[in-house]
C-alpha cells in the first residue's frame, strides 16, 4: 500500500524495589518507593519499502554494547538495518543503573539484580516493537518548535574549580521540539518531544523511583492530544531544570510542575498541527464583500516519504595518560583508601566514590599497555521525509547540538544526546581547565568525568569538533 504507515506502543519498566539507582556521589541509593512509572516507548515508521523504528526510554544510561544489543534486538524483529533503529534514554537519575553501569565496580554486590531487570527490559522492548508494528496503520506528520523556560545553565568556573550549579542568566536550549504523526483522519498515533536538560528534579535525597519530569509531560500529552507520547532527550550535559536536585526528600510537586509546563508548551505546539486538513487562500463569507476567512480542506493524498538511517563512527583521541608506574601507585593508593574508609566508618558516597575510582585505575592500567588507546563515538541520522533525528552517543552540551542544527542540510533537524550508548561527556575545547586537563583530577566537571564513565582520561580537545563533522556527514548520507 503507497504512503506513510505508524504504529506507536508503551510499555512500564518498573523495576523491584531495592534495586539502586545510578550514581556516584549523588544518587545511588536503593529505590523504596515508585512515585510514577518509568515507561519504554517505539515508534515504527514504514514507507516505501523501508521502515525505522525510534526508541524512547526513561532508564538513566546505557553503554554502547547495551545499546547495541538493545538496537539489533529490535532490528531483527522488524527485519531492518541497525541503522534504522534510534535508541534514546532520557538520563534520569531516579532510575536503576543497567549490569555493565559505564564499567563501575561500585554496584558489583548488586549485579545479579541488575542484571535481571536488563534482562525484564530486553524483553519489554521486544514485547513494544511487537505491538508497535502490529498496530501500524496509514499515517501522516509534521513537526514545530516551541520554547520553555524550565532549565538552568549548571557550570561555573571558582578559582580553578569547575562546579555543577545554577547560572542564572546564561544562555541555554530552551527549544522544544514537536514531531506528531497522526491517523488520515488526524487522530494523533504518537507525539514526540525532544528537550534539553538533565531529568534531576527529583533530587539526590529521594528514594523514589520516578520518571522525573518527562512523566508528567507524557501524561498530559496523552491526555489531551491522544496516543503515545515519546520524550527525546536533547544535549543537555550543561543544562538542569530550574527546580529539584536539592535537598526535598519529597520531590513530586516539583516534578509534577516542571512535566506538566513542558507537556502544556508541547500540547499548545502540537495542536497548531494539522496533518489532515489545510487552510486555503481568504475568501468572502457568504458572499459578504468586506468579510474574509481562509476555509479549511481536508487532505485528500496520503504520500509516501524517505526512511534512512546513517551512522558514523570515528576514534576519540584521549588526553595524555601517565605511566604504568604512575598509574600502578594510584591503584595501590586507592586500594588501600577503600579499607581506611570502610575502616572508619566513612559516609556510603565516600566509600563509593573510593570503589569508583579504584576500579578506574585499574582500567587506566590496563589502557596503558596499548600504544595509542581511542574509545569509538557513535553519531546516527534518522531521516523521516523532510525530518532528522540526530542521536549522539555522549552528553552533549547543548551548543554542540545548536551547531550541528545550525549547519545541518535539513531545516528540521532534531539533536539527540545519549543515543546508542553514552560513552562520556563531550565538553567543548573552551570548557576545558585552564592549560588543559591534567591526570588525575577528581574534582567537578569536566574533569570528574573519566572516574564515572571509567575511561582512562578525558578525550583531546579536538574530540566535540569531531563529533560535529560526524553528525554532519551522517545528515548527508541520508539525502536522497
Amino acid at each position: 500500500m503507497a504512503g506513510l504507515q505508524a504504529g506507536a506502543a508503551s510499555v512500564t519498566i518498573n523495576p523491584p524495589l531495592g534495586l539502586k539507582k545510578g550514581g556516584f556521589r549523588l544518587f545511588a541509593g536503593p529505590i523504596t518507593a515508585i512515585d510514577d512509572d518509568m515507561e519504554l516507548g517505539v515508534l515504527v515508521l514504514r514507507s516505501k519499502g523501508e521502515c525505522v523504528a525510534v526508541i524512547a526510554c526513561d532508564i538513566g544510561n546505557a553503554v554502547p554494547e547495551e545499546a547495541t544489543e538493545i538496537r539489533e534486538l529490535v532490528a531483527g524483529i522488524l527485519n531492518i538495518p541497525r541503522a534504522h533503529v534510534l535508541f534514546n534514554y532520557s538520563h534520569n537519575h531516579s532510575s536503576p543503573t543497567l549490569p555493565r553501569n559505564n564499567g563501575n565496580a561500585v554496584m558489583a554486590e548488586d549485579y545479579e539484580a541488575q542484571k535481571k531487570y536488563y534482562d525484564f527490559l530486553l524483553e519489554k522492548i521486544a514485547q513494544c516493537t511487537r505491538t508497535a508494528h502490529d498496530s501500524i496503520q496509514d499515517a501522516r506528520i509534521a513537526s514545530a518548535w516551541g520554547d520553555a523556560d524550565l532549565n538552568v545553565y549548571r557550570r561555573e568556573w571558582n578559582g580553578s574549580q569547575d562546579i555543577l550549579g545554577e547560572v542564572p542568566g546564561h544562555e541555554v536550549d530552551s527549544s522544544v521540539g514537536v514531531i506528531r504523526v497522526d491517523d488520515l483522519s488526524g487522530k494523533a498515533i504518537a507525539t514526540l518531544f525532544r528537550y534539553s536538560c538533565h531529568p534531576v528534579v527529583n533530587g539526590a535525597a529521594s528514594p523514589t523511583l520516578s520518571a522525573d519530569f518527562p512523566g508528567p509531560a507524557k501524561r498530559i500529552i496523552e491526555e489531551k492530544i491522544g496516543g503515545v507520547a515519546l520524550f527525546l532527550q536533547g544535549c543537555g550535559g550543561n543544562i538542569n531544570p530550574k527546580v529539584g536536585i536539592g535537598y526535598e526528600k519529597d520531590c513530586t510537586e516539583s516534578v509534577y510542575q516542571v512535566g506538566t509546563a513542558l507537556g502544556a508548551e508541547v500540547v499548545k505546539v502540537a495542536l497548531g498541527l494539522n496533518t489532515h486538513r489545510r487552510q486555503n487562500e481568504r475568501v468572502t463569507l457568504n458572499g459578504v464583500p468586506n468579510i474574509l476567512f481562509k476555509p479549511w480542506t481536508l487532505v485528500t493524498d496520503h504520500l509516501d516519504i524517505t526512511l534512512k538511517g546513517s551512522e558514523e563512527v570515528v576514534p576519540f583521541r584521549f588526553s595524555p595518560l601517565p605511566s604504568k608506574e604512575v598509574i600502578s601507585a594510584e591503584v595501590e593508593k586507592w586500594r588501600i583508601e577503600i579499607k581506611d574508609r570502610e575502616d572508619r566508618g566513612a559516609l556510603s558516597w565516600e566509600i563509593r566514590a573510593a570503589r569508583t575510582i579504584h576500579a578506574w585505575t585499574l582500567s587506566v592500567l590496563e589502557r596503558t599497555k596499548e600504544k595509542d588507546p581511542t574509545c569509538d563515538f557513535m553519531a546516527q541520522a534518522l531521516r523521516i521525509g523532510d525530518i532528522v533525528l540526530v542521536g549522539l552517543g555522549v552528553e552533549a552540551f547543548y551548543q554542540t547540538g545548536e551547531q550541528i542544527k545550525a549547519n545541518s542540510p535539513w531545516e528540521n533537524t532534531f539533536v539527540l544526546g545519549y543515543t546508542n550508548g553514552t560513552i562520556m561527556y563531550l565538553p567543548r575545547k573552551e570548557d576545558f581547565p585552564e592549560g588543559g586537563w591534567k591526570w588525575p583530577n577528581t574534582y567537578a566537571l569536566p574533569d570528574l568525568l573519566p572516574q564515572v564513565y571509567c575511561q582512562p582520561a578525558l578525550w583531546h580537545p579536538d574530540s566535540e569538533q569531531q563529533a560535529v563533522q560526524a553528525a554532519l556527514r551522517a545528515l548527508e548520507r541520508v539525502k536522497d
